[in-house]
């Protein structure tokens, strides 16, 4: 029996609608592929030179992309410090060799091994500049929440995969308004994008956002009043743990480390570790032995504190200079490229006997515990020598001492 000349048209309205969705759903893909807003497949193109929203959306596509195709042999790693702070054009420094920022806001611990090890899997970097945090990041769990298992290398055939999840991503509705904002002309188009500086947040960016955030002395203001206290992680010999295993790992393969400590301002010394100070250098005294250990073992591998009281951390606020900006920090959590700079020549290329203007000690089981009671010294007498900046900060007025 033959079916229906109604039966047949209902059957042919559904394919062609089917069709016709599929098409919209195909251009739609296609388009946004195409603009690539959150520049997610992007290395070395003409695109990177368009403008982007100073706060970039989904930064690990973008960087897990770039530093696979790019195959840097220096990678920096670390949280958002590290990708405000260490510029990758200071090639003078790199000795013609290719750098990549590979750090991520928010990152933890476990966050920079994932990166250390998808960029390492198509191609091993000769040296390793880790930037470490205190606190919550010090863990392996994921900090970033858009680092997705799946952006991480692990086949051979990961640009295949890499270019079915990058479609896929093609679908979402976030990234379809954001290419109708390009294309419209209504992208908040503010400085380049991360990708077009190695993976270094410029300063054109922090600058607009700065402004947005009410600039430098606002943020002071927070510290100097409030202060910003932190609490002591659960999640350190978890970390310890990972690091000991990726450190031994990777020195086997001839990779040198340069590991140091984020020179955040010295009020936020003051503040972040006001109760929890004494675990705080339990920790130092644990990488120290950990790295000391790898040293042993005939590992290329350096540990600066850049923390303290020193140059550049006691650099005066705009409460004191009455300046918008200051020539180390955007804020007191966050140093610049010319802190960052000397980072590097520190990590880098060490300086001789005699040399050095105090910025950064190396640490090592021999100097160690004498390090930490030149902090406190210094802590105090930072302490004494700003009464006015310092006038809320427990430690200063012997409120707190630890637990």
């Amino acid at each position: 029996m033959s079916s229906s000349p109604t039966r047949t048209d209902t059957r042919r309205y559904l394919w062609y609608l089917g069709l016709a969705g599929f098409g919209l759903l195909a251009s739609l893909v296609t388009l946004n592929y195409w603009v690539d807003p959150y520049y997610i497949h992007q290395w070395d193109t003409p695109l990177l030179a368009r403008l982007s929203p100073a706060q970039q959306k989904i930064v690990p596509w973008a960087k897990t992309y770039a530093v696979y195709r790019y195959q840097p042999e220096i990678v920096f790693l670390g949280s958002s410090r590290t990708e405000i702070g260490l510029p990758t054009d200071a090639d003078d420094l790199f000795s013609g060799r290719r750098v990549f920022n590979l750090a991520i806001s928010g990152a933890s611990l476990g966050d920079a091994i994932r990166m250390l090890r998808h960029t390492s899997y198509f191609h091993r970097p000769d040296i390793v500049v880790w930037g470490f945090d205190y606190g919550w990041q010090f863990g392996t769990q994921i900090g970033n929440s858009d680092l997705a298992e799946e952006l991480i290398a692990k086949e051979p055939w990961y640009p295949l995969k890499r270019l079915l999840i990058n479609i896929k991503r093609s679908i979402s509705l976030t990234l379809t308004t954001e290419t109708w904002k390009i294309l419209l002309g209504l992208s908040d188009q503010k400085c380049l994008p991360m990708l077009a500086s190695r993976g270094h947040k410029s300063d054109q960016c922090l600058t607009y956002i700065m402004a947005d955030e009410g600039g430098t002395g606002k943020a002071f203001e927070k510290i100097v009043t409030q202060g910003d206290p932190s609490s002591s992680p659960e999640t350190i010999p978890e970390g310890m743990a990972a690091l000991d295993a990726v450190t031994r790992d990777y020195c086997k393969q001839g990779v040198a480390f340069r590991f140091f400590l984020h020179p955040v301002h010295a009020l936020a010394e003051l503040s972040y570790w006001e109760n929890i100070w004494r675990d705080q250098e339990e920790w130092k005294r644990g990488l120290v032995k950990l790295f000391d250990q790898r040293r042993r073992e005939g590992c290329d591998i350096r540990f600066v504190d850049f923390t303290g009281y020193n140059p550049i951390t006691m650099e005066d606020i705009p409460q004191v200079t009455g300046k918008d900006t200051m020539q180390y920090y955007w804020e007191y959590s966050h140093y610049n490229r010319i802190a960052g700079r000397k980072i590097l020549e520190r990590l880098l290329w060490p300086p001789q006997p005699g040399e050095g203007d105090g910025f950064g000690v190396e640490l090592t089981g021999e100097n160690i515990d004498q390090h930490l009671a030149n902090f406190r010294d210094q802590r105090q007498a930072y302490c004494k020598s700003h009464p006015n900046e310092t006038r809320n900060m427990a430690l200063c007025r012997g409120e707190q001492v630890g637990n």
